[in-house]
């Protein structure tokens, strides 16, 4: 069959224009104060936590990555693409009882959702472009967020998303990366090298490809744009840690050239007000970075203190992922919570949580911001305010 040259023209454009990174309509009637997110999840668990979020009426919860572990237990099969199916296979269901946890299904009745991926609910551990089965995924991550069938985001690659909502004075940008759908393989070190020892733990060791990218090219173009937008806070949110770089897992600083151009880009775009929230450590903790403590930190310094809010696990955190309470029979979670993170501000913590953030707009000394984590019987034990003014470019 010949087709109409205009639909020729058509085709052959799609083919050659990417579709734009995915910008939700903006919501100036929805002012956010109270924003709750997590990561590293099993709907199979029985957890307090959805009961502790809904006590604090947030407006807002965002998944930072892992929702469900697709491949938890490892998924069997003769090859790759036997295995592949197994863990795909188990992502509708897994989605399934996430919605039906009652906790949870008030929660989406309450706040607005919002989220990205990591690993586990891509469909398998610490992989990247190389996934198989990436483009399934996307569309059960998709089909759990409840996204129309007709979206453009069902045929653009990747789950990365942007949302704006109040209006000019009280505007939170919400910048969600995809770090999986584009990124290069991860470079493993000498396994003596991956000791749990000193608190440097883990398998992965620096890129040497100077050409590898974590975000592809289209997604950093988009990123750029975006920052470049007014905004009186950001979030930006990445499913694995930007500022802690001392750890040998997952991380930003696997690839040294895609982190220092984050943080460059972050340090020469916009006002500021950016705090960035990252899941995947299986651990919660603050970061501010310091750039005295970075070789060339003087060229990555944003001129205001950045900080990283790291909020992991709701339900899988050091102690349950490595076997009981924090006790000798428990050495690796021992060691866990002694980490290093030369950005650290305070502890590690290695026990099931949430985050939260609010933003006191009516503050009598101006607007303020709380970063806070939740253990998931609702305690508070970590608090950070700051004035959002001490957050704009020049402030510091």
């Amino acid at each position: 069959m010949r087709l109409p040259a205009p639909l020729l023209a058509v085709l052959a454009a799609a083919a050659v224009v990417p579709l734009p990174g995915h910008q939700a309509p903006p919501e100036p009637e929805r002012i956010l104060h109270r924003i709750a997110f997590g990561s590293c999840n099993s709907p199979v668990d029985a957890t307090p936590v959805w009961e502790s979020v809904n006590h604090r009426r947030p407006d807002a919860w965002i998944w930072l990555g892992d929702t469900v572990y697709a491949d938890s237990p490892a998924p069997e099969g003769p090859t790759p693409a036997a295995r592949a199916r197994v863990a795909l296979d188990r992502l509708p269901q897994l989605y399934a009882r996430q919605l039906a946890q009652p906790g949870y299904a008030l929660l989406r009745q309450r706040a607005r959702i919002l989220g990205t991926w990591d690993d586990h609910d891509y469909g398998m551990n610490d992989l990247g472009a190389d996934w198989i089965g990436r483009e399934e995924a996307q569309q059960h991550f998709l089909d759990f967020y409840g996204e129309p069938t007709d979206s453009p985001r069902r045929r653009r690659p990747g789950v990365y998303a942007a949302h704006r909502f109040g209006p000019p004075g009280r505007t939170i940008q919400v910048i969600l990366l995809d770090t999986r759908y584009f990124r290069a393989p991860l470079l493993r070190g000498d396994s003596r090298e991956a000791d749990w020892v000193d608190g440097r733990r883990g398998p992965y060791v620096p890129s040497r490809d100077p050409n590898a990218t974590l975000l592809g090219a289209e997604q950093w173009t988009w990123l750029e744009a975006l920052l470049r937008e007014p905004a009186d806070l950001r979030l930006l949110v990445s499913s694995i840690q930007v500022i802690p770089d001392d750890h040998r897992f997952e991380k930003w600083g696997n690839f040294p050239q895609e982190r220092r151009r984050l943080l460059r880009l972050l340090a020469n775009t916009g006002e500021g007000g950016v705090v960035i929230l990252s899941g995947d450590r299986h651990a919660g903790e603050l970061s501010q970075f310091d750039p005295a403590r970075e070789p060339d930190g003087k060229e990555l310094d944003p001129g205001y203190p950045l900080l990283e809010l790291t909020s992991s696990a709701l339900t899988r955190s050091a102690p349950t992922t490595f076997g009981g309470q924090l006790a000798a029979s428990a050495p690796k979670a021992m060691v866990f919570r002694h980490e290093l993170n030369r950005h650290r501000l305070g502890s590690l913590l290695p026990y099931n949580h949430f985050g939260l953030i609010s933003v006191d707009w009516e503050a009598k000394d101006g607007p303020a911001v709380t970063l806070a984590l939740h253990l998931d019987h609702g305690e508070e034990v970590l608090r950070h305010r700051v004035p959002l003014a001490s957050l704009r470019r020049g402030a510091r």
